[in-house]
């Protein structure tokens, strides 16, 4: 009887998880922490439809003096890898983390004086080969930062913020007019369009989703650790889309994932004296951050608060 009280009493959990997980925007943004103005952040423990840590964040995007950048143009843009000569330098990659850092440093001192404050991973590139050590990053799909053209579009989908501020999720390629555009990175595929999952790849991984609620006035950002057994499984990309449109997205799009997913934030010196820090808010597997193509950081003007 035990038993079977406790297997109904399982099931109806998971039941009540999947429900709530399928209405939409039904995430309580209320209960998380704003880590900067207008940067909203939470972490959730769940243990259906398996063992998931995920890193939940929300951006608004009307926040007076909020500026996202994307990883820019290497020095070296356009000549061709040294390490893969069939290629041509587009970024050099660097790690989340300190991407940050660097935007935090004085331009004497190779920054770019900017109070970049939080960041994520972007955009998937080649070449992806043994050792996987590769310096710098191609074929990133579109990326523009500070509006200057950094990788070609080749048809997958974007994140684009024009000069007006106005933000969209679109797939862009040749065709694309590109006018007025300041920063964009893109994704693999559409998870979510119109507020309707789309199921996709089914193997469990780590994961990074890009997300717009309908207005496209808020970022929704979801990431998903994995393939630590004890830790955190990973997700399949239609659980992306779940996740996104549980958190109120209406389009939402799964971008590089695997060891390259990384959320990061920069936190102030504390009163007790503890010294600033830039701090990854996830965990990879094996603990080691990877360095990838292309990243995404949110600043602030200095004027804003």
């Amino acid at each position: 009887m035990k038993k079977t009280v406790a297997l109904l009493l399982t099931i109806a959990m998971l039941l009540s998880s999947l429900l709530t997980l399928a209405q939409e925007g039904s995430f309580d943004w209320s209960k998380a922490v704003e880590l900067h103005p207008g940067i909203r952040h939470a972490k959730m423990t769940v243990e259906t439809p398996r063992l998931m840590q995920i890193n939940v964040a929300r951006v608004d995007l009307d926040t007076p003096g909020l500026r996202l950048r994307a990883t820019g143009r290497d020095a070296d843009w356009g000549k061709p890898m040294p390490d893969f000569p069939e290629q041509n330098i587009n970024t050099r990659r660097q790690k989340t983390r300190d991407f940050i850092r660097q935007a935090r440093r004085p331009a004497d001192d190779g920054g770019f004086g900017l109070n970049m404050v939080f960041a994520v991973n972007s955009n998937p590139w080649i070449p992806w080969q043994k050792p996987f050590s590769h310096k710098y990053a191609a074929k990133l799909g579109l990326v523009i930062s500070e509006g200057e053209l950094v990788s070609d579009p080749n048809g997958r989908p974007s994140l684009i913020i024009r000069q007006d501020g106005t933000a969209d999720l679109i797939t862009t390629n040749a065709e694309t007019n590109l006018t007025g555009i300041v920063t964009a990175v893109s994704g693999f595929t559409f998870v979510l369009q119109d507020g309707n999952v789309i199921k996709g790849n089914q193997s469990l991984a780590p994961r990074t989703g890009y997300g717009l609620t309908a207005d496209k006035r808020v970022l929704l950002i979801v990431v998903i650790d994995g393939r630590q057994p004890q830790y955190s499984q990973g997700s399949t990309t239609g659980e992306v889309g779940e996740w996104l449109r549980h958190l109120g997205a209406q389009t939402g799009v799964n971008m590089d994932g695997g060891g390259s997913t990384t959320m990061a934030v920069w936190k102030p010196a504390g009163a007790d004296g503890e010294p600033e820090a830039v701090v990854q808010l996830n965990r990879h597997q094996g603990g080691a951050e990877r360095t990838v193509g292309c990243n995404l950081g949110f600043y602030y003007l200095p004027t804003a608060p």
